[in-house]
């Protein structure tokens, strides 16, 4: 619009000089027609202007895609005027909210009656929510002289999710049993201190407390005979994030996670992730709930420093556990101890780690890299 004002500027100093120059009819009516053109222009294109409206919404009404495929995006204009108007500029805003990676661009669109679309290929190299939004947009007349701002609608911003890369290897679960947690499942071969779950009938031993013996199958079978308790039973995986690190090792720590998932697809486990300054959890049962899960950490994990405290609502009946991180946290092996001090301890890496780096002796460590993480958790047992 600059350099249009500047070129009209130049053309009246034109037509004055013209005029005083040549005085007459026709440089007068040069003269005048170079100063009514700007508002005849105007005058046309106002409602024009006033009507405009811009959208942006993806091509082929897709919300995921894979890293590295093109998705096509449409910014749409358009303008209830049934005479020709001036263009339209609008700034589309791309952001993916999850790397933090965030870019402009300026369209130009000469919206009618009928919409005017514009195609943008949208590619990302990592994995996240990807939100797209026009973020400003203008409307000009005929000659770019003037300008107004157009009124965005609703519809003015969609979002996509990016999903991470899932590799074929193989990842399995030991059994493993952690007779201290509680659990809603109980021991089919070992007994237990719960008296509400029967475990089966043993023989009286001194020490034995009376309110235990069963009576009448007692007095059936001649002797005393006590029910057992059953064991509560802790086999449930936690796969538990920690997002902290540049936008590279959190894309690489998010394709461990669908790795993971897929692997796991047979078997219950939860899913646990910063936000905010708790943790939250997600109980996975079936591989669409799997799916659910890692969008819920692309859209919501916190990338901050990992929370310090008790978790809220941590689940209890867990019996090994993967934390995935660029190195581990205190605050997070912490709160494994703390919360988890019978429970398999498995880390998954991104950085080299110095001998020890408070680890438990018992725990077991995968470093992943950019390009080999199907070779770096092949054969690895939680």
């Amino acid at each position: 619009m600059l350099r249009n004002r500047l070129l009209y500027l130049f053309i009246l100093l034109c037509t004055t000089a013209f005029l005083i120059c040549f005085n007459g009819y026709y440089s007068w009516y040069v003269f005048l027609l170079s100063l009514t053109v700007p508002w005849l222009s105007l005058a046309l294109s106002l409602p024009g202007m006033l009507t405009a409206r811009a959208t942006v919404e993806v091509g082929n009404g897709a919300a995921r895609t894979a890293k590295s495929a093109a998705l096509p995006l449409q910014v749409s204009a358009r303008s209830r005027w049934f005479l020709p108007s001036g263009r339209v500029r609008v700034r589309l805003s791309i952001e993916n909210t999850f790397t933090g990676e965030a870019r402009r661009e300026t369209l130009e669109l000469s919206p009618g009656r009928r919409p005017q679309a514009v195609e943008q290929r949208l590619v990302s190299h990592t994995c996240g929510r990807i939100i797209c939004r026009l973020s400003k947009a203008r409307a000009y007349d005929l000659l770019g002289l003037f300008c107004l701002p157009v009124r965005l609608k609703a519809g003015s911003a969609c979002q996509i999710i990016v999903q991470p890369n899932v590799y074929e290897t193989l990842v399995g679960m030991g059994p493993r049993q952690a007779p201290d947690a509680e659990s809603d499942r109980y021991s089919p071969t070992r007994p237990g201190g719960d008296p509400t779950e029967f475990f089966g009938l043993r023989g009286y031993r001194p020490g034995d407390r009376l309110n235990r013996v069963d009576w009448k199958l007692s007095q059936k079978s001649g002797g005393l005979l006590v029910r057992e308790g059953s064991l509560p039973m802790a086999q449930r995986a936690l796969l538990l994030m920690d997002l902290y690190g540049d936008s590279q090792e959190a894309d690489l720590l998010m394709d461990a996670l669908a790795t993971l998932s897929h692997c796991l697809c047979w078997a219950e486990y939860v899913v646990g992730f910063p936000r905010g300054r708790q943790l939250t959890f997600i109980e996975v049962d079936s591989p669409e709930a799997g799916n659910m899960a890692v969008e819920a950490v692309l859209c919501h994990g916190d990338k901050g420093p990992f929370p310090a405290g008790t978790p809220l609502g941590a689940p209890q009946d867990i019996a090994r556990i993967a934390y995935i991180c660029p190195e581990p946290a205190p605050a997070a092996l912490e709160m494994i101890g703390r919360e988890y001090p019978s429970a398999r301890l498995t880390v998954i890496h991104t950085r080299p780690l110095e001998t020890g780096k408070g680890l438990p002796p018992d725990s077991c460590r995968a470093q992943v890299r950019p390009g080999s993480l199907a070779g770096d958790l092949e054969g690895l047992m939680l």
